[in-house]
């Protein structure tokens, strides 16, 4: 063993000798003939290139690429001949380093087979006429060598370090610009195709496809290790799933670029681009500023998987941009949604009509299978579209499921609380993303509410039950079945905003809601709620547009008018009662407008119009015009409190009233009528009427037909206009036919110690009336003969005492 290794380190040391032999008779014949080599490859520099080539210095090196020998030249420069026009030189470098092959060199064969360049630059300039220096690329043809695209290249390696590569395109406005830090290149050549394995280091200063637009990869250091080719008969640079890293991302690229001129053909690029897990604002940002700025109208948190192609014409033209993302758990920002934790796919392209320009009023994002969180309420979308980046538009659905409360952190300190329940959310929107109006933007949806409890909260007033559906259509809003408990009554509810959502940004005030309720049977009183001072209402400030919207349904609770139809089977408030009630009411900011009111009450009908206006605190002036036909008197002066009198009461008048009543009265917050402020005229016909226990008229039998039934009195139709004022009823001049006697009365009936009455007493009275007499009115103006005038006046102890009225003073004005 030890004989062997003896031999291989012995044949070693003869081989080492030999090629230090070889090498020194190799360095001492470049030394004889260094002149001669340098003239010959700078003579064939020139011979091959059509410019206009300056070298500052040029050297031998025999270390700088061992154990190869090199040509270096120092300052190097290539001018074409426009070059005092537009001064960009299309070749600089402060060192060339030419690699020989030995063995050619010495055999005389052509022995390039490698370039270093260090501190250089490339420029490919093309001016707005037409003119470009990229003819320098062509070989100078001296007719002795034909030239074939199967010629092949000698190069076998190729080193930029430190070397700029311009393509400035002024007359297409493209413009690419590189630098290469550190770039090696090993190059074969297989007659057709030119294959290049490359490891680089470079910085894209600009790659601008569309000057307008701006560049792509701006700034950005690439770096990787890949092979490329370029097929000498299509003149096109190729490379397939190359994998590069681009500002210390991963990406993988397949690309086809159409280099050089073919007649007839249009010269076309197609890069196809792969990453995962990429930052969505560093992807923005190896974009054209204006795609960027496109994509800006949204940001995202997290990263996405996205596969993008650009494809396209190299000259002229806009290329064709599609990429396609994926994402999840992602927290997305818009100008109309804040979604957190969202995941779904996406696409854009700058082509949504084929054939129309490739530029932002043509382009879109969509965006699948949405899923997230808003403000903590899941919402999911099937498809999200913005189109137009100019004046953006958006089409979208959205949905979602949740508990009713979690909505009242959008609504906190607004006329809205939520309790209990469920609600789910199903809208389509179409349009402008800005400055949205009823022209430009449509709206259609639903909104359901499942056994929820909302709350009116500035007259605290409790909606429990809800149950119902909200429709969105346009700008409007319709309320469909909305079924829930109010105050005690239950009531189904419908109703219609038209243009509330453009009026509630501009003018609250125009808001109409027209409203329809329906209740088996509704208690008012209840609602004299409505009746107290409204709570102020101060909305927090909320994130984005939340406090806005708050805002703005309290300017339309608070400042819009709703306009109410409603249907009771059974009304009732406090001791009035009534079956059958349909009512028109105007709610306004500070006021009721009741244009018609129409029920059946005590066995006849009631009609009413009128108005309910806020004067004070705890203060409400009620103006109403009342129609009774055929209703009980009896119950009707019980249901209105006896109109704020007490004259004539409900304990003491019988029969069938009808009446035509004109009032005004004050009410207080929980709707108690203030008898001093009721003022008004009652026109009544009373039928089948009776007294009973009337005082007025017992006291009459205290002077006369002292034996006769004054507690109970039947009597022929009573007809008379009263006039309530200051607590006073004025009477005036009124029939009176009963059982017990005619008279006639007039006067003033006051609590405030006022009363003076009148009553005549004709002396046809003596006459004996039994059991069958049937009373019948003579008329008021009908002379009633001989009469006894009895006055009635407060006495002493303030209550009424009548006596004769012998010299008429009453009608005297004594």
């Amino acid at each position: 063993m030890k004989k062997y290794l003896k031999y291989i380190l012995r044949g070693l040391k003869i081989l080492l000798v030999t090629v230090v032999v070889l090498y020194a008779v190799l360095y001492i014949y470049v030394a004889v003939n260094k002149k001669s080599i340098i003239k010959d490859l700078t003579e064939t520099i020139s011979k091959k290139i059509n410019g206009e080539l300056t070298i500052g210095d040029a050297e031998i090196s025999f270390f700088s690429s061992f154990p190869k020998i090199a040509v270096v030249l120092t300052d190097v420069s290539l001018k074409d001949t426009q070059f005092q026009q537009h001064h960009h030189p299309f070749f600089t470098a402060s060192k060339v380093y030419a690699r020989m092959a030995v063995w050619k060199l010495i055999t005389k064969k052509p022995a390039l087979n490698g370039l270093k360049i260090n501190d250089g630059s490339v420029y490919l300039y093309t001016d707005t006429s037409g003119y470009s220096n990229k003819y320098l690329l062509n070989p100078k043809k001296d007719g002795s060598t034909p030239s074939s695209s199967g010629d092949k290249n000698e190069l076998q390696k190729i080193e930029l370090i430190n070397t700029r590569i311009v393509l400035d395109d002024k007359e297409k406005g493209k413009l690419y610009d590189f630098v290469a830090n550190n770039l090696e290149a090993r190059v074969s050549d297989d007659g057709d195709v030119l294959a290049f394995a490359v490891k680089s280091n470079m910085v894209v200063n600009n790659l601008v496809f569309n000057m307008p637009k701006g560049g792509f990869v701006k700034g950005k250091t690439v770096e990787g290790k890949y092979n490329l080719r370029f097929d000498k008969k299509l003149l096109q640079l190729q490379f397939d799933s190359i994998d590069l890293k681009i500002g210390d991302h991963a990406f993988n690229l397949t690309g086809r670029f159409d280099i050089g001129e073919i007649p007839g053909r249009i010269a076309l690029m197609d890069l196809s681009v792969h990453t995962k897990k990429i930052e969505f604002e560093f992807a923005k940002s190896l974009l054209a500023p204006k795609i960027a700025k496109g994509m800006s109208i949204v940001t995202m948190s997290n990263t996405l998987d996205v596969d993008a192609r650009v494809s396209g014409p190299l000259k002229g033209g806009d290329q064709l941009v599609n990429a396609s993302w994926i994402t999840k758990n992602n927290n997305l920002v818009n100008p109309l949604l804040n979604v957190e934790n969202s995941s779904f796919t996406g696409s854009y392209t700058n082509e949504v009509v084929v054939g129309q320009p490739r530029k932002d009023p043509n382009s879109r994002i969509e965006l699948y299978h949405f899923t997230g969180e808003w403000k903590g309420l899941p919402v999911s979308s099937d498809k999200i579209v913005v189109t137009n980046f100019i004046d953006p538009l958006l089409q979208c659905d959205i949905h979602s499921a949740f508990a009713l409360n979690k909505l009242n952190p959008f609504f906190d300190n607004s006329s809205i609380g939520l309790g209990t329940g469920d609600a789910s959310v199903n809208i389509s929107y179409k349009g402008a993303i800005k400055n949205n109006t009823s022209g430009n933007s449509f709206v259609s949806g639903t909104v359901l509410i499942k056994n929820g409890l909302v709350t009116y909260t500035p007259r605290n007033i409790p909606l429990k039950n809800v149950n119902g559906t909200l429709l969105l259509t346009n700008s409007d809003l319709l309320v469909q079945n909305l079924q829930c408990q109010v105050l005690g009554s239950q009531v189904v509810m419908n109703g219609t905003a038209k243009n509330l959502l453009t009026l509630m940004d501009s003018e609250p005030n125009k808001v109409i809601l027209d409203w329809n309720i329906y209740s088996p049977s509704l208690n008012l009183a209840a609602f004299t709620q409505l009746l107290q001072v409204r709570k102020n209402i101060n909305s927090k400030n909320q994130p984005g547009g939340i406090r806005n919207l708050s805002q703005k349904i309290d300017d339309v609770l608070e400042k819009g008018s709703i306009n109410v139809t409603l249907k009771a089977d059974n009304l009732l408030y406090n001791k009035f009662q009534a079956t059958n009630a349909a009512a028109v009411v105007t709610i306004l900011q500070n006021s009721w407008e009741i244009p018609r009111v129409s029920l059946q009450h005590a066995g006849g009908k009631m009609d009413l119009s009128g108005s309910l206006t806020d004067r004070n605190i705890n203060y409400h002036q009620a103006r109403f015009k009342v129609n009774l036909k055929d209703v009980d008197v009896s119950k009707t002066f019980a249901a209105f409190n006896n109109f704020g009198q007490d004259g004539i009461t409900a304990q003491s008048i019988r029969g069938k009233l009808s009446a035509g009543i004109n009032i005004s009265l004050g009410l207080d917050d929980a709707g108690n009528v203030l008898p001093s402020s009721v003022e008004g005229v009652v026109d009544f016909l009373l039928k089948e009427g009776a007294l009973v226990d009337y005082e007025p008229i017992k006291k009459v039998q205290d002077i006369v037909f002292k034996k006769r039934d004054f507690a109970n009195i039947s009597f022929a139709t009573l007809k008379d206009k009263l006039l309530i004022k200051n607590k006073e009823v004025t009477i005036n001049r009124m029939e009176i036919q009963s059982t017990v006697l005619s008279m006639f009365i007039e006067g003033i009936y006051s609590t405030q110690g006022n009363t003076d009455l009148s009553i005549q007493v004709p002396l046809s009275n003596l006459k004996r009336r039994d059991s069958t007499y049937v009373p019948e009115n003579i008329g008021v103006n009908t002379k009633a003969g001989m009469s006894i005038y009895l006055r009635g006046t407060p006495g002493p102890d303030g209550n009424v005492k009548f006596k004769y009225d012998l010299f008429k003073k009453f009608r005297k004005g004594n």
